[in-house]
């Protein structure tokens, strides 16, 4: 009977597999960011409580072993309210339970919303936004988010208010530099950081999900949405991090074990050649 069980559950996470593969095909250049999640939760709701979980793993260790298409994906999945709003809020609920209930700790971490380890507040830490914009409208920087000139552009990057980030990283005079300093801003806006972490252009650029995940202030869940597309040298660095969330530094040491486990024996031998004694850091101190 168990071994019946065992084979069961196989088919059914091959299955489930497939179903990733076919929305991260069906996304590949072809849907905006509010149809991949409508489709997305279309089929969540097919799968159920009970197997969506394991579609979410399916997608999140699609991008940590880098399959086509997996790394892009998954940062629309990090928009969890835009998500719920496709499937209920009960629905999400359900999910998060169960993804408990079958240990899938990466599942977890990005269903579960954490305050960010630093948060910023109205007082003097907003000195270090630029002071002349505390006297323009929130409509006229939008509008100036939309404008052709660097300069202006520039101007806006310490802007505190989602709707004129938005602007901004819409804008096609934006160019990688200036959104890994917004990505690198510290203190800042959680709401900002969100911004720039579901943005179909920005979202996949390597320096700019490198900054948002060392950034305190960014939110936790966003980031998990990206430590399975670091580099190994990077997740080291996050979980040897004191100021980063200890969520996320256990995230970091979650992958670290994934891709050590689908080394070869050459390739781990390498490996700990180069990071035999920080990995004994790591597990020793980090836990």
């Amino acid at each position: 009977m168990e071994a019946f069980l065992r084979i069961l559950r196989v088919l059914l996470v091959r299955k489930v597999g497939e179903r990733a593969s076919n929305l991260v095909r069906g996304a590949t250049g072809a849907h905006n960011h509010s149809m991949i999640l409508y489709l997305l939760g279309r089929e969540m709701l097919r799968l159920g409580t009970d197997m969506t979980p394991f579609l979410l793993r399916e997608l999140i260790m699609g991008a940590s072993l880098r399959k086509p298409g997996y790394t892009q994906y998954l940062q629309h999945v990090s928009d969890g309210r835009a998500l719920a709003t496709h499937t209920g809020n009960d629905f999400m609920s359900e999910v998060l339970l169960k993804s408990r209930r079958y240990q899938l700790d990466e599942v977890v971490a990005l269903l579960t919303d954490v305050t960010p380890q630093k948060q910023i507040y109205h007082t003097e830490e907003l000195e270090s936004r630029n002071p002349t914009q505390d006297y323009i409208p929130l409509g006229v920087r939008k509008s100036m988010a939309r404008r052709p000139s660097l300069d202006t552009l520039e101007s806006l990057i310490r802007e505190q208010d989602p709707s004129v980030i938005h602007n901004l990283l819409n804008n096609p005079r934006t160019v990688e530099e200036m959104v890994v300093k917004m990505a690198s801003l510290r203190p800042t806006n959680a709401e900002v950081l969100e911004e720039i972490c579901v943005h179909p252009r920005w979202s996949t650029r390597y320096p700019v999900k490198k900054s948002l995940v060392f950034n305190p202030y960014s939110p936790p869940r966003a980031v998990h949405a990206i430590l399975p597309t670091l580099l190994m040298g990077d997740l080291i660095e996050v979980t040897l991090n004191p100021t980063l969330h200890p969520d996320i530094r256990a995230g970091a040491k979650r992958f670290i074990m994934h891709r050590l486990a689908q080394m070869g024996p050459s390739e781990k031998k390498q490996f700990n050649e180069r990071y035999g004694n920080t990995l004994k850091k790591i597990f020793l101190q980090v836990g």
